[in-house]
């Protein structure tokens, strides 16, 4: 028997117990939240350390949507930072696997845990040096980051926006989301918790919000007051909404490449992948948590999909993996399942343009290698979002004249945050 015949007979054989496993892990899934409510302690934010957490229980604050658990002063980067917990019912506890826990050790201790509940969220702080009365600012970190790597030091140690826009005379906040890839009507749920906790601090009526990447999405959920049956309702508090590489029509990259999946398994990426079983170095092993679906453990990934097959089509090797179905190498339920998966979000916000007051200002990048490594490249991306996906305004802006500036610039993903041409664009931005 040749090696391809002996290959078929094992997928033959594995795929009906692969099945019946999935089955089982389905019934026995619980559904509960963690809802782990010994955790509230009375916030003190005059002493300069952490107040710590009593063991016994205390009520939730009646009528509260949120409250500051506690509040550090030995941050690298940050004035302070404050733990928060949102009390919504919609905050759950999400699923982690050791590849997109957090690994920021800083992030780590104030969240108390790698593997933290949304229901908690940190929101940073750094003053002005000398402030000019302008409005607060306030960070959405992307997938697979937190504030620390976004906005103040890279992995290669550059220098983000937070020192540029500190160095203007802006005040800049920032948020960590517990969860990386975490649910998105989570995340915009907490966005409006800490939206209310800079007004207390600063007591300003306004704020201007930059997002990266994935944090455009909480954002325009947030903006287009879809939150509001959960005590998370948009307050008419943001002037201008500036975007860094936000997918504004969704994107489909997982799908669309076969050997990313293999490299997101060997180098152990924070990243989610498009097949739930894949052959890997002669062994056909079981990805689903690793995957895209939602019984792996990146929840918000899965919303962010849309389909581009129409206008840029899928490669002849990829086509299984985007359309679903099994071969030699892998098996994917396909971008249809995946987006069913995320409950089909991206077309929900294409219909819920935000609040026509806001002025949106959007840049994209257009060049799609990352060192030397080659992303996306099936259309003009930044390596990872189309840029006619960034450059999609029609679901968010209410009219043309909302949008000031579109503008595309010689940048990847990244480098959107990390490059100094970038930085000059936000600034440019706050220009009269």
């Amino acid at each position: 028997m040749s090696f391809w015949q002996k290959l078929k007979l094992t997928i033959k054989k594995w795929l009906p117990a692969r099945q019946e496993e999935l089955e089982k892990q389905k019934e026995q899934k619980d559904i509960a939240s963690d809802r782990l409510d010994s955790d509230v302690p009375i916030p003190d934010l005059i002493k300069n350390e952490a107040v710590q957490v009593p063991p016994p229980m205390r009520p939730i604050p009646t009528g509260r949507a949120y409250q500051v658990l506690e509040r550090f002063y030995d941050s690298k980067y940050w004035g302070w930072t404050e733990r928060i917990r949102g009390y919504q019912d919609r905050l759950t506890q999400e699923k982690f696997i050791p590849e997109n826990e957090c690994k920021d050790e800083e992030i780590t201790r104030y969240f108390g845990s790698p593997q933290p509940s949304s229901y908690h969220v940190l929101l940073h702080y750094l003053p002005a040096p000398k402030k000019l009365h302008q409005n607060p600012v306030l960070l959405v970190h992307g997938a697979s980051h937190n504030a620390n790597l976004s906005w103040c030091q890279s992995l290669q140690q550059e220098k983000g926006l937070v020192y540029s826009l500190s160095a203007s005379g802006r005040e800049v906040f920032a948020v960590t989301f517990a969860h990386s890839h975490g649910d998105n009507w989570q995340q915009a749920i907490q966005l409006s918790n800490v939206i209310r906790r800079i007004k207390e601090v600063v007591h300003a009526d306004k704020i201007d919000l930059i997002a990266h990447s994935k944090g455009g999405v909480p954002v325009w959920m947030y903006l287009a007051d879809l939150c509001r049956p959960w005590d998370a309702g948009y307050g008419g508090e943001v002037e201008k909404y500036m975007m860094l590489g936000t997918p504004n029509r969704g994107l489909d990259f997982p799908f669309r490449h076969v050997s990313p999946n293999w490299s997101v398994i060997r180098m152990g990426i924070n990243a989610p992948i498009a097949c739930d079983s894949m052959m890997y170095y002669g062994l056909y092993i079981d990805t689903t948590e690793r995957s895209i679906y939602r019984d792996g453990a990146f929840p918000g990934s899965s919303q962010l999909l849309y389909r581009w097959d129409d206008k840029y089509p899928v490669q002849v090797p990829s086509k299984t993996l985007y359309y679903g179905g099994q071969n030699l190498f892998l098996h994917s339920r396909g971008i249809d399942a995946a987006i069913d998966d995320g409950g089909h979000l991206m077309d929900k916000l294409l219909s819920s343009p935000i609040d026509s007051d806001i002025e949106v200002q959007i840049l994209a990048g257009n060049q799609p290698f990352f060192n030397g490594i080659p992303g996306e490249q099936d259309g003009l991306s930044d390596g990872l979002v189309f840029v006619d996906s960034v450059q999609f305004a029609d679901g968010i802006a209410r009219s043309p004249d909302q949008v000031k500036r579109k503008d595309v610039l010689p940048l990847n993903h990244l480098e959107l945050l990390y490059h100094p041409d970038a930085h000059q664009w936000v600034l440019d931005g706050f220009l009269p």
